[in-house]
């Protein structure tokens, strides 16, 4: 009997529940954010693959979805583990998981995040840190207010320095003189410059193009910087001249200096201030004694690559670049005292915690702003891009910081615990939502360290590190791969994550190898190499799979190239996608997004079994117009709920009934010859799809291009048939 999502399935009803998770992801998932992985999926999105997969069809989806199950004799593979999310969403379910992943981080991170820990304990170990670590870290950022004040600094801010070939005088990098506003300034509009006259911190708002200096009287624009894009300018001599030409004549990165700082008084009072004398002394102890540690850190080189090649151009070259000698030095007494933890697992789970804090305490970072978090992580972009007015967060922390391993070990650490114990759901009534509790399975499971035992103990999960187009799991023995591959053209996982590795590495001393980067990662610019890769993990998925078994996976793509790779993939691994359903994927006000010129907000849900190579009928089916029927009404129901629908979605909606469609011509020179057709005039069909002017558009210019379609399926089928044309 098929399986409920081989029929029907709840995408749009399911897609309202993804996109009140997607706000408050960390929130609602937050054993997934124990650390920092790139694309993680939603977790109801997985929940509903899941249980589509295990339940028959015709059986209650939403029932299923807010009652407790178990499905202990069902196995789930995912050879693409990343954050995690399959593999938790299969234990809450009461399954046996399987997670492979290349990478070292995913798999430390996925290894940490589902190990059982006693809570007490896990508090006991913080606890132990905080007496050791926090008097020491926290007097790193003591400082003194200008009326003699102790108090303690919660961020410096940091400007880039370079000097001007023309008259030798130091530049600071400011893009512009306003470094603090509130993060909605239309509610709160002040703001704070800093005075080019005398480093005064003033007063203003954050549009204002006029400031007195009332310490030296002088009148500037603190919305004018010295450089603006790609040009510096020497407010000297006015010479100008290509930061990224002048790069190329420096040995390393550009040197920085703090000059100002966001301060907390000891009865709670914020205060923004200039550096001071008591500072500089600060800064001078912290170099003595980063000289004295300097041996002590791992020289790694920062290797090319499409992620990586925007700090090499800036002049990184080593690992250690990326931290200030204040960042460095607390990260030496942190990974210290982590690697002090006898217990392994607590171990791994507070060197995952370290690693964590670093994302957002590097010199990579930036002011968001007040009234948020106030430290925009390096990875905000997805990208390693230099920054020319970086932060200096306080990296122990107190109550009013943001980032830092204090604040994160109650933001990620304790809230993940308490999700383990009792892995909630939301359930939407009306336009609010609410937290289901007591139907899951808790997150927290024995580890196997081999597929046998992981075969003959219950209540196991098998994690594993390597190439997942050769595992070590027999054959016939899974019933469901689910999983979220990457995408050839996109974040390079391994170059973002070596980053991480680097502290990882430090702490837990894993491996001798001091990169994530491995041939075997599915992750390349080349779509030939792409799909080569791709098609080795599908084919070792179907060797495991059960003959009645699903692979079922999310995917999305911009490019035609991108939609190739996989239908190649899925073909040539010996597989039929059989049914496409579109799902709410990211959070619509993510920055990629909001950068995207037609941002695809739904994700495919592509489900595909094995091909049995039944026999193929000579005639020729056409698959377009079905593709678009089926297309329309997914939008149709997406929209009836709701849910916005762009054009990149629509074409993400149509290419995943296209496959569905072409695949059952079963004839791979056919499938590829519509495909090529299909992309001449793609733009036509998916206007249709998604409007009714696009539905005259199609008719207009669509006839001739069905009448080629349907001459092309004459000549392939007369061609099988031994016809001569």
């Amino acid at each position: 009997m098929p399986k409920l999502i081989e029929n029907a399935f709840p995408f749009a009803e399911l897609s309202l529940v993804a996109e009140r998770e997607s706000w408050r992801k960390e929130v609602y998932r937050p054993v997934y954010y124990l650390h920092k992985w790139w694309a993680r999926r939603l977790g109801s999105v997985f929940r509903g693959i899941l249980l589509g997969a295990c339940l028959e069809d015709g059986e209650d989806f939403w029932d299923r979805f807010y009652k407790k199950n178990t499905f202990e004799n069902t196995v789930v593979f995912d050879p693409f583990m990343g954050s995690g999310v399959t593999v938790g969403e299969a234990v809450k379910l009461g399954c046996k998981a399987v997670g492979r992943d290349v990478n070292p981080v995913a798999y430390l991170a996925c290894r940490a995040a589902l190990s059982q820990y006693s809570d007490a304990e896990v508090l006991s170990t913080y606890r132990r840190l905080e007496r050791a670590l926090a008097p020491r870290l926290l007097s790193y950022f003591q400082t003194r207010t200008r009326t003699g004040q102790t108090a303690t600094v919660l961020y410096y801010f940091l400007v880039k320095v370079v000097s001007c070939l023309e008259c030798g005088k130091e530049i600071d990098l400011f893009k512009t003189r306003v470094f603090s506003k509130n993060a909605t300034p239309q509610k709160d509009p002040s703001a704070r410059a800093l005075c080019p006259g005398c480093g005064a911190v003033n007063f203003t708002v954050y549009d204002a193009e006029r400031v007195r200096c009332p310490g030296c009287s002088l009148t500037y624009n603190p919305q004018h910087g010295n450089i603006s894009g790609a040009e510096v300018r020497c407010d000297g001599c006015q010479y100008a001249f290509r930061l990224i030409e002048r790069m190329k004549s420096l040995e390393g990165p550009l040197p920085f200096r703090r000059y100002a700082k966001l301060l907390l008084t000891e009865n709670g009072e914020k205060l923004y201030e200039p550096m001071n004398e008591f500072d500089g002394e600060i800064e001078r102890q912290i170099a003595e004694e980063f000289a004295a540690l300097s041996s002590r850190f791992p020289v790694v080189d920062i290797k090319p690559g499409y992620n990586t090649n925007q700090m090499l151009n800036h002049n990184y070259r080593y690992w250690h670049e990326l931290f200030s000698d204040r960042q460095l030095v607390c990260i030496r007494h942190l990974i210290e005292a982590i690697k002090g933890i006898e217990d392994p697992d607590l171990k791994l789970l507070f060197s995952c915690l370290f690693s964590g804090t670093l994302e957002f305490n590097n010199l990579f970072t930036s002011f968001k702003g007040e009234g948020t978090g106030a430290v925009r992580h390096m990875f905000s972009h997805h990208v390693l891009k230099p920054e020319m007015m970086p932060l200096e967060a306080n990296i122990w922390g107190t109550p009013k910081s943001s980032g830092a391993f204090s604040g994160l070990f109650r933001s990620r650490v304790e809230r993940a615990l308490a999700y383990k114990a009792d892995p909630f759901e939301l359930r939407l009534h009306a336009s609010r939502s609410m937290k289901v509790g007591g139907i899951n399975q808790p997150v927290s499971v024995e580890l196997a360290e081999s597929f046998a035992q992981f075969a003959s103990q219950p209540k196991t999960a098998y994690l594993t590190l390597g190439d997942s187009s050769c595992i070590d799991i027999p054959d016939k023995s899974v019933d469901m791969v689910v999983t979220d591959p990457p995408f050839f053209d996109n974040v390079h996982y391994s170059q973002l994550a070596d980053f991480f590795y680097y502290g990882l590495n430090q702490a837990l001393e894993f491996s001798a190898t001091t990169t994530t980067r491995c041939t075997e990662e599915v992750q390349d610019t080349d779509p030939e190499l792409f799909t080569r890769k791709l098609t080795s993990v599908f084919a070792e998925c179907r060797r495991v799979l059960n003959d009645k078994g699903l692979l079922v996976f999310t995917y999305h793509h911009a490019r035609h190239e991108g939609w190739t790779a996989v239908h190649r993939a899925i073909r040539h691994a010996g597989l039929v996608c059989t049914r496409g359903y579109p799902i709410k994927a990211e959070m619509s006000v993510s920055t990629p997004l909001q950068q995207a010129t037609s941002p695809i907000h739904l994700d495919l849900i592509l489900v595909c079994h094995k091909d049995k190579q039944a026999r193929r009928s000579g005639r020729f089916s056409q698959p377009l117009r079905p593709a678009i029927d089926v297309a329309k009404e997914q939008v149709s129901r997406l929209k009836s709920t709701g849910i916005k629908v762009s054009l990149g979605d629509a074409k993400v909606i149509l290419m995943g009934c296209l496959l569905c469609e072409v695949h059952k011509m079963q004839n791979l020179d056919r499938e590829e010859r519509f495909l090529e057709e299909v992309e001449q005039n793609l733009d036509t069909y998916v206007a249709q799809v998604i409007s009714a002017k696009g539905e005259v558009l199609y008719k207009a210019k669509a006839a001739e291009q069905l009448q080629l379609f349907e001459e092309l399926g004459q000549y392939l089928a007369d061609q099988e048939r031994g016809v001569a044309s």
